[in-house]
Protein backbone atom coordinates (compact mmCIF):
# COMPACT_ATOMS: atom_id res chain seq x y z
CA UNK A 1 0.00 0.00 0.00
CA UNK A 2 2.71 2.86 0.89
CA UNK A 3 4.45 1.90 -2.50
CA UNK A 4 0.98 2.23 -4.47
CA UNK A 5 0.74 5.64 -2.43
CA UNK A 6 3.86 6.78 -3.38
CA UNK A 7 3.37 6.15 -7.10
CA UNK A 8 -0.02 7.83 -7.22
CA UNK A 9 1.45 10.79 -5.27
CA UNK A 10 4.60 10.84 -7.87
CA UNK A 11 1.87 10.27 -10.58
CA UNK A 12 0.03 13.29 -9.40
CA UNK A 13 2.86 15.59 -9.30
CA UNK A 14 3.92 14.95 -12.94
CA UNK A 15 0.74 15.47 -13.77
CA UNK A 16 0.46 19.08 -11.93
CA UNK A 17 3.53 20.10 -14.14
CA UNK A 18 1.75 20.03 -17.13
CA UNK A 19 -0.24 22.50 -18.77
CA UNK A 20 -3.28 21.69 -21.01
CA UNK A 21 -3.49 23.32 -24.50
CA UNK A 22 -5.60 21.59 -26.42
CA UNK A 23 -6.75 18.01 -27.03
CA UNK A 24 -6.35 16.55 -30.05
CA UNK A 25 -7.85 12.87 -29.86
CA UNK A 26 -10.20 11.58 -27.41
CA UNK A 27 -11.77 8.16 -27.39
CA UNK A 28 -13.19 5.67 -25.05
CA UNK A 29 -9.92 4.48 -24.29
CA UNK A 30 -7.02 6.98 -25.48
CA UNK A 31 -6.86 10.76 -24.65
CA UNK A 32 -4.09 12.42 -26.65
CA UNK A 33 -3.62 16.25 -25.61
CA UNK A 34 -1.20 18.81 -26.39
CA UNK A 35 0.78 19.85 -23.31
CA UNK A 36 3.07 22.39 -22.25
CA UNK A 37 5.69 21.11 -18.86
CA UNK A 38 5.83 24.51 -16.57
CA UNK A 39 8.60 24.74 -14.05
CA UNK A 40 8.45 26.19 -10.63
CA UNK A 41 9.40 29.38 -12.15
CA UNK A 42 6.83 30.05 -14.20
CA UNK A 43 9.25 28.97 -17.90
CA UNK A 44 7.80 26.84 -20.02
CA UNK A 45 9.22 23.98 -22.73
CA UNK A 46 6.87 22.71 -25.58
CA UNK A 47 5.13 21.85 -26.84
CA UNK A 48 4.66 17.85 -26.08
CA UNK A 49 2.47 15.37 -26.60
CA UNK A 50 0.65 13.43 -23.65
CA UNK A 51 -1.58 10.61 -24.11
CA UNK A 52 -3.39 8.52 -21.15
CA UNK A 53 -4.19 5.13 -22.09
CA UNK A 54 -6.61 3.30 -20.34
CA UNK A 55 -5.14 -0.24 -18.86
CA UNK A 56 -8.34 -1.87 -19.50
CA UNK A 57 -7.65 -1.60 -23.50
CA UNK A 58 -4.14 -3.82 -23.19
CA UNK A 59 -2.27 -1.22 -25.47
CA UNK A 60 0.16 0.91 -24.70
CA UNK A 61 2.72 -1.30 -24.16
CA UNK A 62 5.03 -0.24 -26.66
CA UNK A 63 5.33 2.99 -25.18
CA UNK A 64 7.32 2.18 -22.40
CA UNK A 65 9.34 -0.40 -24.39
CA UNK A 66 10.44 2.97 -26.28
CA UNK A 67 11.05 5.34 -23.65
CA UNK A 68 13.26 2.50 -21.95
CA UNK A 69 15.38 1.90 -25.03
CA UNK A 70 15.75 5.94 -25.12
CA UNK A 71 16.64 6.18 -21.50
CA UNK A 72 19.28 3.32 -21.48
CA UNK A 73 20.60 5.01 -24.90
CA UNK A 74 19.33 3.78 -27.98
CA UNK A 75 18.73 6.82 -30.45
CA UNK A 76 16.45 6.23 -33.44
CA UNK A 77 15.78 8.12 -36.48
CA UNK A 78 12.37 7.13 -37.55
CA UNK A 79 10.94 6.95 -34.17
CA UNK A 80 9.29 9.61 -31.59
CA UNK A 81 11.33 10.77 -28.41
CA UNK A 82 9.21 9.55 -25.86
CA UNK A 83 10.21 11.64 -22.80
CA UNK A 84 7.90 10.18 -19.66
CA UNK A 85 5.92 6.97 -18.91
CA UNK A 86 4.42 6.51 -15.81
CA UNK A 87 1.49 4.75 -14.12
CA UNK A 88 -2.04 7.11 -13.03
CA UNK A 89 -4.72 4.81 -11.29
CA UNK A 90 -5.99 3.15 -13.99
CA UNK A 91 -3.78 5.04 -16.90
CA UNK A 92 -0.48 4.65 -18.46
CA UNK A 93 0.17 8.14 -19.11
CA UNK A 94 3.17 8.77 -22.15
CA UNK A 95 4.97 12.29 -22.58
CA UNK A 96 6.62 12.43 -26.17
CA UNK A 97 7.59 15.24 -28.66
CA UNK A 98 5.17 16.86 -30.49
CA UNK A 99 6.43 15.83 -34.07
CA UNK A 100 6.17 18.46 -37.23
CA UNK A 101 5.13 18.81 -40.31
CA UNK A 102 2.50 17.15 -42.45
CA UNK A 103 0.69 13.47 -42.37
CA UNK A 104 1.53 11.54 -45.42
CA UNK A 105 -2.50 11.61 -46.56
CA UNK A 106 -2.10 15.82 -46.43
CA UNK A 107 1.25 15.35 -48.37
CA UNK A 108 -0.05 13.15 -51.06
CA UNK A 109 -3.59 15.49 -51.18
CA UNK A 110 -1.81 18.78 -51.58
CA UNK A 111 1.06 17.17 -53.98
CA UNK A 112 -1.01 14.83 -56.32
CA UNK A 113 -0.27 10.87 -56.16
CA UNK A 114 3.03 9.99 -58.53
CA UNK A 115 5.63 8.46 -58.89
CA UNK A 116 8.42 11.24 -57.88
CA UNK A 117 6.71 11.94 -54.53
CA UNK A 118 6.67 7.55 -54.28
CA UNK A 119 10.59 7.54 -55.13
CA UNK A 120 10.90 10.09 -52.34
CA UNK A 121 9.33 8.78 -49.62
CA UNK A 122 8.95 5.23 -49.69
CA UNK A 123 12.09 4.51 -49.72
CA UNK A 124 12.54 6.21 -46.22
CA UNK A 125 8.80 4.71 -45.07
CA UNK A 126 10.51 1.20 -45.62
CA UNK A 127 13.86 2.33 -43.32
CA UNK A 128 11.57 3.95 -40.56
CA UNK A 129 10.13 0.42 -40.53
CA UNK A 130 12.79 -1.59 -40.21
CA UNK A 131 13.99 0.70 -37.51
CA UNK A 132 11.15 -0.64 -35.58
CA UNK A 133 11.44 -3.77 -36.35
CA UNK A 134 15.36 -3.91 -35.82
CA UNK A 135 16.14 -1.61 -33.07
CA UNK A 136 14.56 -3.57 -29.74
CA UNK A 137 15.41 -7.91 -29.36
CA UNK A 138 11.87 -8.65 -29.83
CA UNK A 139 10.59 -7.11 -33.37
CA UNK A 140 8.05 -4.35 -32.10
CA UNK A 141 5.41 -4.64 -35.33
CA UNK A 142 3.48 -1.33 -35.11
CA UNK A 143 0.02 -2.55 -36.77
CA UNK A 144 -1.52 0.46 -37.78
CA UNK A 145 0.67 1.81 -40.50
CA UNK A 146 -1.48 4.32 -42.66
CA UNK A 147 -1.45 7.61 -44.12
CA UNK A 148 -1.93 9.57 -41.08
CA UNK A 149 0.52 7.72 -38.87
CA UNK A 150 3.10 9.24 -40.87
CA UNK A 151 4.69 12.00 -40.46
CA UNK A 152 6.70 13.99 -42.89
CA UNK A 153 8.87 17.12 -43.44
CA UNK A 154 11.16 18.03 -45.86
CA UNK A 155 14.11 16.32 -43.82
CA UNK A 156 12.53 14.05 -41.62
CA UNK A 157 10.33 11.31 -41.26
CA UNK A 158 8.46 10.10 -38.22
CA UNK A 159 6.02 6.97 -37.57
CA UNK A 160 3.49 7.78 -34.99
CA UNK A 161 0.68 6.27 -32.77
CA UNK A 162 1.78 3.30 -31.15
CA UNK A 163 -1.12 2.36 -29.20
CA UNK A 164 -1.88 -1.07 -30.88
CA UNK A 165 1.69 -1.85 -31.71
CA UNK A 166 2.96 -5.36 -29.89
CA UNK A 167 5.89 -7.88 -29.38
CA UNK A 168 5.81 -10.57 -31.36
CA UNK A 169 6.05 -13.96 -29.36
CA UNK A 170 7.25 -17.30 -30.84
CA UNK A 171 4.86 -19.25 -28.65
CA UNK A 172 1.68 -17.18 -29.59
CA UNK A 173 -0.94 -18.88 -32.04
CA UNK A 174 -2.29 -15.24 -33.02
CA UNK A 175 -3.20 -12.30 -31.70
CA UNK A 176 -5.10 -11.52 -28.35
CA UNK A 177 -6.90 -8.51 -29.59
CA UNK A 178 -7.73 -7.90 -32.95
CA UNK A 179 -7.32 -3.76 -33.97
CA UNK A 180 -6.09 -1.97 -37.06
CA UNK A 181 -7.29 0.18 -40.19
CA UNK A 182 -8.91 -2.40 -42.00
CA UNK A 183 -7.65 -1.34 -45.37
CA UNK A 184 -4.45 -1.59 -44.94
CA UNK A 185 -4.06 -4.33 -41.93
CA UNK A 186 -3.46 -7.89 -43.20
CA UNK A 187 -5.69 -10.63 -42.87
CA UNK A 188 -3.99 -12.01 -39.82
CA UNK A 189 -4.72 -9.08 -37.54
CA UNK A 190 -8.46 -10.26 -37.43
CA UNK A 191 -7.89 -13.45 -36.35
CA UNK A 192 -5.67 -15.27 -39.29
CA UNK A 193 -3.01 -15.64 -37.31
CA UNK A 194 -0.18 -14.00 -35.15
CA UNK A 195 1.39 -10.48 -36.79
CA UNK A 196 5.10 -10.69 -37.25
CA UNK A 197 7.36 -8.13 -39.43
CA UNK A 198 5.45 -8.94 -42.96
CA UNK A 199 2.21 -7.72 -41.33
CA UNK A 200 4.00 -4.14 -41.53
CA UNK A 201 4.77 -5.26 -45.01
CA UNK A 202 1.34 -5.74 -45.82
CA UNK A 203 0.97 -2.14 -44.75
CA UNK A 204 3.48 -0.88 -46.07
CA UNK A 205 2.25 -2.43 -49.83
CA UNK A 206 -0.99 -0.24 -49.06
CA UNK A 207 0.76 2.79 -48.15
CA UNK A 208 2.65 2.20 -51.84
CA UNK A 209 -0.33 1.95 -53.59
CA UNK A 210 -1.97 5.41 -52.12
CA UNK A 211 1.27 7.14 -52.78
CA UNK A 212 0.81 6.24 -56.33
CA UNK A 213 -2.49 6.68 -56.74
CA UNK A 214 -4.12 8.50 -53.64
CA UNK A 215 -7.07 5.66 -53.27
CA UNK A 216 -7.56 3.96 -50.06
CA UNK A 217 -7.03 0.12 -51.00
CA UNK A 218 -9.97 -1.81 -51.31
CA UNK A 219 -11.18 -5.07 -52.38
CA UNK A 220 -11.91 -4.40 -56.01
CA UNK A 221 -8.46 -3.25 -55.86
CA UNK A 222 -7.29 -6.12 -54.58
CA UNK A 223 -9.51 -8.39 -57.18
CA UNK A 224 -7.62 -6.18 -60.20
CA UNK A 225 -4.16 -6.99 -58.84
CA UNK A 226 -3.27 -3.19 -57.61
CA UNK A 227 -3.59 -2.38 -61.58
CA UNK A 228 -3.93 0.71 -62.06
CA UNK A 229 -3.01 3.11 -65.25
CA UNK A 230 -0.79 5.27 -62.70
CA UNK A 231 1.50 2.21 -61.15
CA UNK A 232 3.78 1.37 -63.48
CA UNK A 233 3.52 -2.43 -63.91
CA UNK A 234 7.32 -3.48 -61.60
CA UNK A 235 5.35 -1.40 -58.88
CA UNK A 236 2.44 -3.09 -59.09
CA UNK A 237 4.51 -6.40 -58.54
CA UNK A 238 5.66 -5.18 -55.77
CA UNK A 239 2.69 -3.83 -54.15
CA UNK A 240 0.82 -7.78 -54.98
CA UNK A 241 3.65 -9.46 -53.39
CA UNK A 242 3.77 -7.18 -50.20
CA UNK A 243 -0.36 -7.50 -50.05
CA UNK A 244 0.08 -11.67 -50.47
CA UNK A 245 -3.07 -13.39 -48.17
CA UNK A 246 -0.59 -15.61 -46.77
CA UNK A 247 2.20 -14.21 -45.00
CA UNK A 248 4.56 -16.63 -46.15
CA UNK A 249 4.22 -14.88 -49.83
CA UNK A 250 4.96 -11.53 -48.69
CA UNK A 251 8.66 -9.72 -48.35
CA UNK A 252 10.63 -10.81 -45.44
CA UNK A 253 11.02 -7.87 -44.21
CA UNK A 254 10.93 -4.34 -44.46
CA UNK A 255 14.64 -3.96 -45.73
CA UNK A 256 13.69 -6.55 -48.24
CA UNK A 257 10.56 -4.56 -49.75
CA UNK A 258 12.84 -1.63 -49.98
CA UNK A 259 15.17 -3.47 -51.92
CA UNK A 260 12.57 -4.44 -54.62
CA UNK A 261 11.04 -0.84 -55.06
CA UNK A 262 14.49 0.18 -56.11
CA UNK A 263 14.66 -2.89 -58.07
CA UNK A 264 11.38 -1.68 -59.50
CA UNK A 265 12.70 2.18 -59.69
CA UNK A 266 15.87 1.16 -61.37
CA UNK A 267 13.57 -0.89 -64.04
CA UNK A 268 11.12 1.87 -64.89
CA UNK A 269 11.99 3.70 -68.13
CA UNK A 270 15.59 2.13 -67.68
CA UNK A 271 17.01 4.63 -64.92
CA UNK A 272 18.96 4.63 -61.91
CA UNK A 273 17.12 4.95 -58.53
CA UNK A 274 16.72 8.61 -57.43
CA UNK A 275 18.65 9.44 -54.71
CA UNK A 276 16.47 11.18 -51.51
CA UNK A 277 15.33 14.54 -52.46
CA UNK A 278 15.83 14.43 -55.98
CA UNK A 279 12.34 14.31 -57.08
CA UNK A 280 9.66 15.04 -54.03
CA UNK A 281 11.23 16.87 -51.47
CA UNK A 282 10.54 19.74 -52.20
CA UNK A 283 6.87 19.46 -52.24
CA UNK A 284 7.64 18.40 -48.73
CA UNK A 285 6.87 21.12 -45.79
CA UNK A 286 9.90 22.45 -43.91
CA UNK A 287 10.94 21.22 -40.91
CA UNK A 288 9.67 22.12 -37.45
CA UNK A 289 11.93 22.38 -35.76
CA UNK A 290 10.13 23.59 -32.34
CA UNK A 291 8.24 20.18 -33.01
CA UNK A 292 11.43 17.79 -33.01
CA UNK A 293 13.43 18.83 -30.06
CA UNK A 294 13.23 20.27 -26.59
CA UNK A 295 15.35 23.86 -26.22
CA UNK A 296 16.83 23.10 -23.40
CA UNK A 297 20.65 24.90 -24.18
CA UNK A 298 19.91 29.11 -22.20
CA UNK A 299 16.49 27.63 -21.16
CA UNK A 300 15.40 28.84 -17.35
CA UNK A 301 15.98 26.49 -14.69
CA UNK A 302 12.60 24.28 -14.55
CA UNK A 303 13.03 23.52 -10.60
CA UNK A 304 12.58 20.57 -8.41
CA UNK A 305 9.48 18.18 -8.48
CA UNK A 306 7.27 19.06 -5.73
CA UNK A 307 8.16 15.36 -4.67
CA UNK A 308 12.13 16.36 -4.67
CA UNK A 309 12.80 14.20 -8.29
CA UNK A 310 13.79 16.16 -11.67
CA UNK A 311 11.30 15.63 -14.34
CA UNK A 312 10.50 13.01 -16.66
CA UNK A 313 10.73 15.40 -19.34
CA UNK A 314 14.12 16.94 -18.09
CA UNK A 315 15.29 13.95 -17.01
CA UNK A 316 15.09 12.22 -20.15
CA UNK A 317 15.78 15.03 -22.80
CA UNK A 318 19.09 15.39 -20.49
CA UNK A 319 20.04 11.68 -21.35
CA UNK A 320 19.17 12.38 -24.89
CA UNK A 321 21.16 15.50 -25.52
CA UNK A 322 18.65 17.33 -27.13
CA UNK A 323 19.24 21.06 -28.40
CA UNK A 324 16.99 23.01 -30.82
CA UNK A 325 18.20 22.26 -34.34
CA UNK A 326 18.37 25.06 -36.90
CA UNK A 327 15.33 24.59 -39.63
CA UNK A 328 16.11 24.50 -43.24
CA UNK A 329 15.40 27.68 -45.06
CA UNK A 330 12.55 27.31 -47.75
CA UNK A 331 13.58 26.03 -51.15
CA UNK A 332 13.66 29.00 -53.46
CA UNK A 333 11.80 26.93 -56.07
CA UNK A 334 9.12 24.41 -55.33
CA UNK A 335 8.32 21.41 -58.06
CA UNK A 336 4.84 20.43 -58.29
CA UNK A 337 5.89 15.98 -57.71
CA UNK A 338 3.74 15.25 -60.93
CA UNK A 339 6.74 16.83 -63.15
CA UNK A 340 6.39 20.57 -63.79
CA UNK A 341 7.46 23.38 -61.92
CA UNK A 342 4.75 25.12 -59.48
CA UNK A 343 3.32 28.41 -60.67
CA UNK A 344 3.01 31.25 -57.63
CA UNK A 345 -0.75 30.32 -57.94
CA UNK A 346 0.04 26.53 -56.89
CA UNK A 347 2.00 27.51 -54.22
CA UNK A 348 -0.31 29.74 -52.73
CA UNK A 349 -2.98 28.02 -52.70
CA UNK A 350 -1.14 25.18 -50.76
CA UNK A 351 -0.90 27.63 -47.67
CA UNK A 352 -4.70 26.94 -47.01
CA UNK A 353 -3.89 22.67 -46.14
CA UNK A 354 -0.13 23.97 -44.64
CA UNK A 355 -2.69 26.03 -42.02
CA UNK A 356 -5.33 24.14 -41.27
CA UNK A 357 -3.19 21.08 -40.21
CA UNK A 358 -2.34 23.88 -37.30
CA UNK A 359 -6.45 24.22 -36.48
CA UNK A 360 -7.93 21.49 -34.65
CA UNK A 361 -10.65 19.37 -36.19
CA UNK A 362 -13.62 20.12 -34.58
CA UNK A 363 -12.99 23.82 -35.04
CA UNK A 364 -13.03 23.10 -39.17
CA UNK A 365 -16.37 21.34 -38.39
CA UNK A 366 -17.75 24.46 -36.81
CA UNK A 367 -16.95 26.72 -39.69
CA UNK A 368 -18.65 23.91 -42.14
CA UNK A 369 -21.70 24.25 -40.40
CA UNK A 370 -21.09 28.02 -40.33
CA UNK A 371 -20.67 28.49 -44.08
CA UNK A 372 -23.70 25.29 -44.41
CA UNK A 373 -25.93 27.69 -42.37
CA UNK A 374 -24.85 31.04 -44.48
CA UNK A 375 -26.07 28.99 -47.79
CA UNK A 376 -28.98 28.00 -46.25
CA UNK A 377 -29.99 31.70 -45.15
CA UNK A 378 -28.97 32.91 -48.85
CA UNK A 379 -30.78 30.90 -50.83
CA UNK A 380 -33.79 31.66 -48.31
CA UNK A 381 -33.20 35.12 -48.64
CA UNK A 382 -33.12 34.79 -52.52
CA UNK A 383 -36.42 32.78 -52.51
CA UNK A 384 -37.66 35.71 -50.42
CA UNK A 385 -36.60 38.25 -53.06
CA UNK A 386 -37.93 36.69 -55.93
CA UNK A 387 -41.52 35.81 -54.67
CA UNK A 388 -42.08 38.33 -52.03
CA UNK A 389 -40.27 41.52 -52.68
CA UNK A 390 -40.42 44.55 -50.72
CA UNK A 391 -43.71 46.76 -52.18
CA UNK A 392 -42.27 49.81 -53.95
CA UNK A 393 -38.58 48.25 -54.10
CA UNK A 394 -36.98 48.49 -57.33
CA UNK A 395 -36.74 44.70 -58.11
CA UNK A 396 -41.04 44.38 -57.18
CA UNK A 397 -41.54 46.76 -60.86
CA UNK A 398 -39.71 43.84 -62.17
CA UNK A 399 -41.03 40.40 -63.77
CA UNK A 400 -41.01 37.05 -62.13
CA UNK A 401 -38.77 35.74 -64.34
CA UNK A 402 -36.38 38.68 -64.28
CA UNK A 403 -36.31 38.06 -60.77
CA UNK A 404 -35.67 34.55 -60.67
CA UNK A 405 -33.19 34.35 -63.30
CA UNK A 406 -30.86 37.35 -61.53
CA UNK A 407 -31.02 35.85 -57.94
CA UNK A 408 -30.26 32.55 -59.39
CA UNK A 409 -27.04 34.08 -61.09
CA UNK A 410 -25.48 35.78 -58.01
CA UNK A 411 -26.36 32.92 -55.29
CA UNK A 412 -25.41 30.21 -57.96
CA UNK A 413 -22.57 31.33 -59.16
CA UNK A 414 -21.02 33.80 -56.87
CA UNK A 415 -21.87 33.13 -52.80
CA UNK A 416 -22.41 29.04 -53.31
CA UNK A 417 -18.71 28.61 -55.05
CA UNK A 418 -17.21 31.17 -52.87
CA UNK A 419 -18.43 29.03 -49.42
CA UNK A 420 -17.44 26.23 -51.03
CA UNK A 421 -14.01 27.07 -51.71
CA UNK A 422 -14.00 28.37 -48.10
CA UNK A 423 -15.23 25.11 -46.64
CA UNK A 424 -12.62 23.03 -44.03
CA UNK A 425 -11.79 19.74 -46.28
CA UNK A 426 -11.04 17.96 -43.61
CA UNK A 427 -14.56 16.06 -42.20
CA UNK A 428 -15.77 15.70 -45.90
CA UNK A 429 -12.63 13.37 -46.29
CA UNK A 430 -13.22 11.66 -42.67
CA UNK A 431 -16.26 10.90 -43.00
CA UNK A 432 -15.83 9.71 -46.87
CA UNK A 433 -12.21 8.64 -47.19
CA UNK A 434 -12.42 6.78 -50.47
CA UNK A 435 -14.28 9.88 -52.23
CA UNK A 436 -11.81 11.45 -55.08
CA UNK A 437 -12.19 15.21 -54.08
CA UNK A 438 -11.30 17.51 -56.79
CA UNK A 439 -7.48 19.57 -55.95
CA UNK A 440 -7.25 23.20 -54.35
CA UNK A 441 -6.29 24.38 -57.98
CA UNK A 442 -9.01 23.01 -59.37
CA UNK A 443 -11.66 23.80 -57.33
CA UNK A 444 -10.15 27.66 -57.48
CA UNK A 445 -10.46 27.33 -61.39
CA UNK A 446 -13.93 26.37 -61.01
CA UNK A 447 -14.67 29.10 -58.67
CA UNK A 448 -13.04 31.36 -60.61
CA UNK A 449 -15.11 30.11 -63.72
CA UNK A 450 -18.42 30.63 -61.89
CA UNK A 451 -17.33 34.07 -60.94
CA UNK A 452 -16.58 34.80 -64.59
CA UNK A 453 -19.98 33.30 -65.92
CA UNK A 454 -21.74 34.84 -63.24
CA UNK A 455 -20.84 38.56 -64.55
CA UNK A 456 -21.84 37.30 -68.13
CA UNK A 457 -24.81 35.84 -66.77
CA UNK A 458 -25.78 39.12 -65.54
CA UNK A 459 -24.56 41.41 -68.52
CA UNK A 460 -26.79 39.09 -70.79
CA UNK A 461 -29.72 40.08 -68.18
CA UNK A 462 -29.14 43.58 -68.56
CA UNK A 463 -29.32 43.65 -71.90
CA UNK A 464 -32.26 41.56 -72.12
CA UNK A 465 -34.03 43.77 -70.02
CA UNK A 466 -33.61 47.04 -71.81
Amino acid sequence: MPDELAEHLNALARDECYRVDAVLKEGPYETTERVYFQGSNGAEMGPFVRKRISRESGTGAAYERLCAAQSAGRRFRYLPRVFDCYHAGDSLVVVMEHVGGETLADVVYRCDPSLALACDVFPRLCDAVAELHGGFDVPLIHRDLKPSNVMLSRDSMTIIDFGIARAYREEASEDTRHFGTRAYAPPEQFGFGQTDVRSDVYALGMLLYFCLTERTPDAKARAAGFADPRIPEPFRQVIAKAAAFDPQNRYASAADMKQAFLLAQGGVAGRAPLPHGAAGSACLPPADAAGRAVALEGAPDAGPWPSGRPTGVAEGAARQGLSMPTPLPPSSSAWRVSGGRSTPARRLLSLPADLLSRIPLWLGVVWDLVLASLVVLFVAVGASLVFDPEPGSSLASESLAYRAFGTADVVFFFFLPSFFFLRDRRPLRRLFPRMRQPKLLVEAAIVLGCFVLCVLLAGLLGALNL
